[in-house]
């Protein structure tokens, strides 16, 4: 019998809410406790080992993910994506120190790389190993080292701040700690629970980079849509603080996506088995995808909708006024993405497994090479308000040609559920706004509104939420 897909959402969501919720709050604890300036140094240097350790990836991911999904045989992809990994960060890391050595400037990124570099190269070998669980459908172990680990990072960041040792490296030896207790923890369960070997074959090792080739500028430049534009605002004329303003906007924004981070693995390995044998969309699996795309997307209206009322209320009490109304714009302007995101992942889910590497690659290369172009641009006049504008303009971009992909080769979407409940939500926000009430109170009555306007239309129905039922208990 095959394992409920509804089981697999809740228990991937584990992972999701250790990852993301929790990794936040230790972020918004080093927020509050540090200047704005440390604080944007942190998210720099944290940007950079990230884009880094993409950089090494070669693409392989995903496509690691998809072998193990579609066949039983194919485990040792795992085991040959963790020594990949171990070789590049080794490298990586005896770079960074050079680059630290020949620019000693404790004002500077460089400075600081190597640290945030190395808990971002322990957390690289852990991916090979959480990959391989979750191909497995196996995502509560992970889970719950995450939740221990990203707790963990909570309370050594209170008590430092406590005794006053909270600091933009104490923050990077934390992160680094943790990074190895989630290995060696997870380490112990494969070895003990799973039929995961070390087995690393050179052939296979090849064939396996060849298949991710296609897919690593995908990768390289996908990953530079989310780290790009923080470390450039660095560089190019925005200040550490301006960084610090951009960098919780964009926190929250990444945190706000929690239910794509859930539902995307599950959704990946159903369409991997689904197309496996070529590619093609049988009309049943077509129709649930309409069903899922309209739920998905009713749904996630909802989330910039609430948020907005939300943040600067929340933020101002929370950071003492550091943070929340000074970047409430930034926020505005990205959490449109997020329902954009939501059409976006379904997207590229239905190209990547039909195997539409490529294709892919191309829409990310170019979206990248756009955002950049945007980012040089804009940051320099407007700065985070300009990094935030352009990564709209590139989100656009690259629904419309994700978009186009999907409706000329494979099925087509009705792209104009997405407008409908863009403007059910643009309705419901702005009224709210003339009322000037309690924050709770405003909520409630925009929730109200959008969900009378869609269903008052018909756009959204009790049939949708049965046939999505029905499929999340197959």
């Amino acid at each position: 019998m095959r394992k409920g897909i509804l089981k697999s959402f809740l228990s991937s969501g584990l992972q999701a809410i250790s990852v993301q919720v929790l990794g936040v709050l230790f972020i918004a604890i080093v927020a509050k406790f540090l200047s704005k300036e440390a604080f944007g140094i942190v998210q720099a240097a944290n940007a950079m080992a990230m884009f880094i350790t993409t950089l090494l990836s070669f693409g392989l991911e995903q496509v690691v993910v998809r072998r193990i999904a579609a066949s039983s045989t194919s485990d040792w992809a795992a085991a040959a994506f963790l020594f990949h990994n171990l070789v590049g960060s080794v490298i990586a890391l005896g770079l960074t120190v050079l680059a630290a050595q020949i620019l000693p400037d404790p004002e500077s990124i460089m400075y600081y790389l190597p640290l945030f570099f190395a808990a971002q190269a322990v957390m690289f070998l852990v991916t090979p190993l959480k990959q391989f669980l979750n191909a497995k459908h196996i995502f509560t172990p992970y889970g719950v080292i995450a939740i221990f680990s990203n707790t963990l990072k909570i309370v050594l960041a209170l008590v430092l701040y406590s005794r006053n040792g909270l600091s933009i490296m104490a923050a990077g030896y934390i992160l680094l700690g943790c990074a190895f207790l989630e290995i060696f923890t997870l380490l112990i369960y494969i070895r003990t629970k799973t039929s995961f070997r070390f087995t690393f074959r050179l052939s296979a090792y090849r064939k396996l980079i060849r298949e991710s080739m296609p897919q690593y500028l995908s990768a390289v430049f996908d990953s530079s849509l989310s780290r790009l534009d923080i470390i450039l605002l660095g560089f190019i004329g925005a200040s550490f603080a301006a960084t610090a303003d951009y960098g919780i906007a964009y926190r929250a924004y990444e945190m706000a996506r929690l239910p794509i981070v859930i539902i995307a693995p599950v959704i990946l390995n159903i369409f991997a088995r689904a197309m496996a044998s070529g590619g093609k969309i049988s009309i049943e699996v077509q129709a649930e995808v309409k069903t899922l795309y309209t739920i998905e997307i009713f749904f996630a209206m909802l989330i910039p909708l609430v948020l907005n009322i939300l943040w600067s209320p929340v933020l101002n009490i929370v950071f003492d006024n550091k943070y929340g109304s000074s970047n409430a714009p930034e926020f505005l302007i990205l959490s449109v993405c997020i329902p954009l995101h939501f059409f976006i992942n379904l997207m590229w889910t239905i190209c990547f497994s039909a195997r539409k590497y490529k294709k892919t690659a191309t829409i990310t290369m170019f979206s990248a090479l756009i955002n950049l172009v945007l980012n040089i641009v804009l940051i320099k006049y407007w700065g985070g308000l300009g990094a935030a504008i352009a990564y709209l303009l590139t989100t656009l971009f690259q629904a419309a040609a994700y978009y186009l992909v999907v409706n000329r080769h494979m099925m087509h979407i009705p792209l104009d559920v997405l407008f409908r409940f863009l403007a059910a939500a643009a309705l419901s926000y702005i009224g709210v706004q003339w009322l000037n009430l309690n924050t709770v109170l405003e909520i409630v009555i925009a929730v109200t509104l959008y969900f009378a306007i869609n269903l008052a239309t018909g756009w959204i129905n009790r049939a949708h939420f049965k046939n999505i039922r029905t499929y999340l208990q197959k």
